[in-house]
């Protein structure tokens, strides 16, 4: 990366000519530390003192294409002159408080940031000495963070928002609110157009499915699926019973995504269809919906659904969906194994098969699902509920996006998940949801920051480090990007 470093010291001539010394050395020792890790620096032709010297240096910056910029305390330094080239600059800005305890640097570090918060410019912040570690850690994460190739993916992600089609279900269910949305606050702020139907007109849909299409997603779940638990009561064979009922309403589903260009969706599921005698549990049509595959698409893309009518939910996989181009996860965070350190990350039918493996190969992603009779307590209408363990991936990020007093924030942190082998796996499995899938996580935030900050029971999640994605595609949305990651 073109890192830039511009350097601030006392507004009056006189002061800033006795501390050159200083402001010289500090700034020569930053740029030594970049070089040292493989970055081009552009260093400030003379320290910043009054407002000429700030918008000269910001323009040196903005001319010499950097990156990332680097402000620089090392001395007193008046507040003003740093908003004024923060405004000029054209790319992120780091600052870095030096250890100088012969001149108030500090002070000058935490004016400074006073001033940019006042007048909303965001930054990074490095206090301390560039040679400690901790320090040089916190500089690192920052450029990772704002690395141009990985802004651009985020702000493509975001933008790609604009022109979706999102299908709404009814609405939130069993009272969530953190699923609620306001649809002109969609089109306004993402582009995205709120198609709201309710999920009457996928039970009249689904009576149409021909038999033949039925019959064949059977063969297809019985040859593929590790195991079906067929029951006489709850999950009977044929056409006409659950499980031919809930591929019915999958086809159903997918039919009118098509025919009314839905991109991403969300079900309300429970209450009002489940508790229906006509219904069904819709864990298996989720599933399917998010899936990479099915018997008349092998290859097929994921059409993003939320469960519960969740709609922030559903935004914030499509956004992560775009980031990765592979299904998302949605879960509940259902329970903490103290003693493991992981969170059971649960919910009836939305894991993606795909996450049993995470291959191209659906066959293989299948052949870890079981197809379980569903909860009676949930569902009394019957049908399947979705079961399989997460394979393990050593970087997975974490990310919800939900309002506060209106105003959109997205929730992000990167963790990875475990796997513990078959026997331990279904140990801890059954002291949860045993029929539900599973995916064992740990988090790098810690639990008490969780249980301070995080307001969803809802929780998403993609392989790999995306957080400074996210971050690039929240500021693009406007929305409030809180990076929980330690």
């Amino acid at each position: 990366m073109r890192i830039g470093i511009i350097t601030f010291t006392d507004g009056r001539r006189r002061v800033a000519e006795r501390g050159k010394e200083s402001t010289t050395r500090f700034q020569t020792k930053i740029a030594e530390f970049f070089r040292k890790e493989g970055h081009e620096v552009i260093e400030g032709a003379q320290a910043v003192w009054n407002w000429s010297t700030a918008r000269d240096e910001a323009t040196r910056m903005n001319e010499g294409g950097c990156d990332v910029v680097v402000f620089n305390y090392c001395v007193w330094a008046y507040p003003d002159f740093t908003a004024q080239a923060a405004r000029d600059v054209d790319c992120p800005i780091l600052f870095v408080g030096n250890i100088n305890p012969s001149y108030p640097g500090w002070v000058a570090f935490f004016a400074a940031a006073g001033a940019l918060d006042e007048i909303g410019i965001p930054y990074g912040r490095a206090l301390g000495d560039v040679d400690e570690p901790e320090v040089a850690a916190d500089i690192r994460r920052f450029l990772a963070m704002h690395e141009p190739d990985r802004i651009h993916r985020g702000e493509h992600a975001a933008e790609r928002l604009s022109g979706l089609r999102y299908g709404e279900f009814d609405g939130p269910s069993m009272g969530m609110y953190t699923g609620h949305i306001d649809p002109s606050q969609w089109m306004e702020e993402f582009g995205v157009h709120v198609f709201h139907r309710s999920q009457l007109t996928l039970a009249w849909l689904a009576e149409k499915i021909p038999n033949d299409r039925v019959e064949a997603g059977l063969q297809w779940l019985e040859r593929h699926a590790k195991e079906i638990l067929w029951d006489n009561e709850r999950l009977p064979r044929g056409v006409d019973g659950q499980l031919g009922r809930q591929v019915r309403l999958y086809l159903a589903i997918k039919d009118y995504c098509a025919e009314e260009g839905i991109d991403f969706l969300g079900l309300t599921g429970q209450l009002d269809y489940t508790e229906w005698p006509h219904g069904i549990t819709m864990d298996l049509p989720e599933a399917l919906l998010n899936d990479t595959a099915d018997w008349e698409n092998p290859r097929k893309k994921p059409i993003i659904t939320a469960t519960e009518c969740d709609s922030n939910g559903a935004l914030t996989m499509q956004l992560l969906h775009h980031l990765s181009g592979t299904p998302v996860l949605f879960a509940d965070l259902r329970h903490y194994h103290k003693e493991q350190g992981i969170y059971d990350l649960v919910n009836s039918g939305q894991h993606a098969p795909w996450f049993a493996t995470r291959t191209d190969e659906f066959a293989e992603n299948w052949s870890k699902v079981r197809l379980f009779p569903s909860d009676p307590m949930y569902f009394p209408c019957g049908g399947a509920s979705v079961q399989f363990y997460a394979a393990p991936a050593e970087k997975v990020t974490f990310a919800r996006i939900t309002r506060a007093s209106g105003t959109y924030r997205m929730h992000f942190f990167t963790g990875s998940f475990v796997d513990y082998g078959w026997e331990e796996n279904e140990r801890l499995a059954k002291q949860t949801s045993y029929e539900w899938p599973h995916a064992y996580a740990k988090f790098d935030c810690s639990e008490r920051d969780l249980a301070m900050q995080f307001s969803c029971n809802h929780i998403h999640a993609i392989e790999g480090d995306w957080l400074a994605e996210l971050e690039a595609a929240c500021r693009y949305l406007g929305i409030v990007p809180i990076d929980m990651s330690g």
